[in-house]
């Protein structure tokens, strides 16, 4: 062709690709769509927008894009309710996917106007195609092609690579299925020509009770090289578990995978694949997730005999995962400590997760409960400190609980990572745990004194009163700015304490025992900041105590980055703002904080919170806890018949006047009850006998007039009791026994 023809024949090819183009992209470029759509467009019907009236569902469609795309969404919805409502099969839903893509589906599907017309729209094609693309007999049709002429392969392999991960399933059920080494390789072949897509559903392939699932999966993850999948395949390389043909296969992925020769497989170490198992574990323990968040898991379907999708909130996802990856750790070495811990707790984790926060633990053979009870104290001890240093509130509080049946008093004295894991709790920042560590040293019955013995009865008193109070510590080198950060913090809802000094502040902490939080200004001094934070941490009664530094902003990457290794520290931004400091901590505390308890937990909380006070009172433990703070909410609790006996008993312990006036009070009340007055009259005479009489003479006349009021045999006896130590002499004495009357009569 000369040069003049090939001139020409360029114009002629560029005059056609410019006639061709449609109208609507003309208009596009040469008109702005602001100046189109305010001058034109919208002074037009949407018939008049369209060439012809639509009917058939693909002018539907049509009509849908068109107007969509000409920013006429309303127009177009009347159009897209007509495509809905003819119910088109899934034949025509695919030839409009065909035609338009999935992208124009998804587009539609994110119009606001369009909606929920359109999302139906979405589904309803998303449902087609995965029908389509997972249909045994269209899969079996293009596997057979795999064997076919090299075109025909070429064109099976594009069609399910275009199906992605959905084609999987089917082609692990043919596998399971079938004893063909030539099917087998070609459907193998075909999986390593997926691509990464399919990589989710052959890790859960790695989990397939037959060994050559097992196996080809492992061959087909080292072909696709996605380092996604090196963390699956340590445990089916050197688990001794795993027969030597999956071994083989799995190293040779993983040395694929990253980069190693393959014949040179002896270079993995199986003692860094156990710590990758464990690491990776330990991330999905400690991940925090929206519960409302939904994911998608890939699982071995036992009856189907291939792989299938779960969808599940996130949070049981990661447990899912941190179980499954803990326990192939646990199978490469059985016998260490960190890995068996870790396991239990997820176990643990996992049940208390499905049990719900309000519920107890399931109980019995085969739960995680009774492994725990199993496998000793020290272990789930163990379980207990790593709970709470991953800031996971299920599994510690299961943990306690075990620890309370199976434990000893020697616990409170074990120096798990310089301080005992139990008392450690008493300080955890949520009440359900701190709850439980209380209930579980009651059940120790320690003889002797412990660290956190006032904090035992803080807890169980906090129990009694309901939510209680809020306090926080403020540590200031500035006496105005610490009074004025203390302001800020009291107008939050915290009774706050100022203190100078970081060891002031320390010493504060474990005097009180009941701080919601510390708050350190940056440059605090004696102790510094650092040190401060160090000692806050290493000590039982402030090691989960959370601590909020407060400086400016220049400083806040710099302090975040020397603090990150210590749990449960916050920086903010220093402000004299309220609301500013409100937005600033709110976050950091709500997500310390588990779900409120329910009505029925709190009455659960209240009875146990007395039965073990009304244990203190009774079982000569005086010498190890103060009952004094309890006695304000006791009185309260009387009426309520369930609550008297304890609250009562509790009283009778107490070794005050005004305990012992308490205890009047309700013997000569006329409004209570005459069991519970025989109760209180018990305990009134227990608490003179033991502590002496406390009240006046007014108490005392009241105390008899209610003795000769009692017609009751059973009250009149306890109250006989009271008057009898009260010391009556030798006058009051012969008076009363002249006036007896036997009840047997004598001749």
């Amino acid at each position: 062709m000369s040069l003049n023809n090939r001139i020409l024949a360029i114009f002629a090819l560029v005059f056609l690709c410019a006639t061709s183009v449609p109208a609507r992209a003309w208009a596009q470029e040469t008109i702005p769509p602001k100046f189109q759509e305010s001058k034109s467009l919208l002074n037009l019907s949407a018939d008049e927008l369209l060439l012809s009236k639509p009917e058939t569902p693909e002018q539907l469609m049509q009509a849908v894009v068109q107007l969509t795309d000409l920013g006429q969404a309303t127009s177009a919805k009347s159009y897209l309710e007509q495509l809905i409502k003819a119910n088109i099969d899934d034949e025509t839903v695919l030839k409009l996917r065909d035609k338009y893509g999935p992208a124009a589906f998804l587009a539609l599907s994110n119009n606001t106007t369009l909606q929920p017309e359109s999302i139906a729209l979405l589904k309803k094609m998303e449902a087609a195609f995965r029908a389509y693309a997972t249909d045994p007999a269209r899969i079996n049709g293009l596997i057979n092609d795999l064997s076919a002429s090299p075109a025909k392969r070429a064109i099976a392999i594009i069609e399910l690579k275009s199906a992605g991960e959905i084609v999987v399933p089917s082609i692990l059920l043919l596998l399971s299925k079938s004893e063909d080494p030539r099917t087998n390789d070609e459907l193998a072949f075909a999986l390593s020509q997926l691509g990464s897509p399919v990589v989710q559903p052959l890790i859960a392939a790695l989990r397939a009770p037959k060994e050559n699932i097992r196996k080809i999966a492992a061959d087909v993850l080292g072909d696709i090289g996605d380092p996604a999948a090196a963390l699956y395949l340590w445990n089916p390389a050197f688990s001794e578990s795993q027969p030597p043909s999956v071994q083989m296969a799995a190293r040779m992925a993983l040395a694929k995978i990253l980069k190693k020769d393959p014949r040179n497989v002896y270079e993995l170490n199986p003692h860094g694949a156990q710590q990758e198992l464990k690491n990776a574990a330990l991330r999905f323990y400690d991940a925090q997730e929206d519960q409302s968040e939904k994911q998608t898991l890939w699982i071995w379907d036992l009856n189907e005999q291939t792989v299938a999708q779960k969808e599940l909130p996130a949070q049981e996802i990661n447990l899912i995962e941190g179980l499954r990856l803990a326990k192939e750790a646990l199978e490469m070495s059985p016998d260490k400590q960190d890995v068996q811990t870790l396991y239990l707790a997820m176990a643990l984790a996992m049940d208390a997760y499905h049990a719900g926060w309000n519920n107890p633990l399931p109980e019995g053979q085969g739960t995680a409960f009774n492994l725990a009870l199993l496998s000793g104290p020290s272990a789930v001890s163990r379980v207990l400190a790593l709970a709470m240093k991953q800031g996971h509130t299920p599994s510690a509080i299961a943990a306690l609980k075990a620890l309370g049946q199976i434990g000893s008093r020697a616990l409170l004295y074990e120096q798990l990572d310089k301080h005992s894991s139990i008392i450690a709790a008493l300080n955890y920042p949520d009440r359900r745990v701190q709850f439980s560590a209380a209930t579980a040293i009651m059940q120790l019955d320690p003889v002797k004194t412990f660290p956190g013995a006032t904090r035992v009865i803080a807890i169980l008193t906090r129990a009694l009163l309901g939510a209680g109070s809020q306090s926080a510590i403020v540590a200031d080198t500035s006496i105005p700015r610490g009074q004025s950060m203390a302001g800020v913090f009291h107008e939050l809802g915290y009774q706050t304490q100022p203190v100078q000094t970081g060891k002031a502040a320390f010493k504060a902490a474990t005097e009180r025992m009941d701080v919601e939080f510390i708050a350190l200004e940056y440059n605090i001094s004696h102790w510094g900041l650092s040190q401060t934070i160090a000692n806050l941490r290493a000590d039982s009664r402030t090691a989960n105590i959370p601590i909020i530094i407060y400086g400016p902003l220049q400083l806040k990457n710099k302090i975040e980055y020397s603090t990150r290794h210590y749990p449960l520290v916050h920086y903010i931004i220093e402000s004299g703002d309220t609301n500013n400091i409100g937005t600033q901590i709110r976050p950091f505390l709500s997500s310390l904080k588990t779900p409120e308890l329910t009505g029925d937990l709190r009455n659960e909380y209240r009875t146990a919170a007395l039965y073990w006070l009304a244990h203190i009172a009774s079982s000569q433990r005086s010498n190890i806890y103060d009952l004094t703070p309890v006695e304000k909410p006791l009185l309260q609790l009387v009426p309520d018949r369930a609550l008297a006996s304890n609250a009562l008993i509790t009283l009778g312990g107490i070794p005050t006047r005004s305990a012992q006036l308490d205890l009047v009070k309700v013997v000569t009340s006329k409004m209570t009850e005459t069991d519970v007055k025989e109760i209180a009259a018990l305990q009134l005479a227990f608490h003179i006998q033991k502590f002496g009489l406390l009240v006046d003479s007014v108490q005392v006349a009241a105390i008899r007039e209610a003795y000769q009021a009692a017609e009751d045999p059973k009250l009149n006896t306890a109250l006989a009791s009271v008057m009898g130590t009260l010391m009556p002499d030798n006058k009051v004495i012969g008076e009363r026994l002249q006036k007896f009357q036997p009840a047997t009569k004598t001749p």
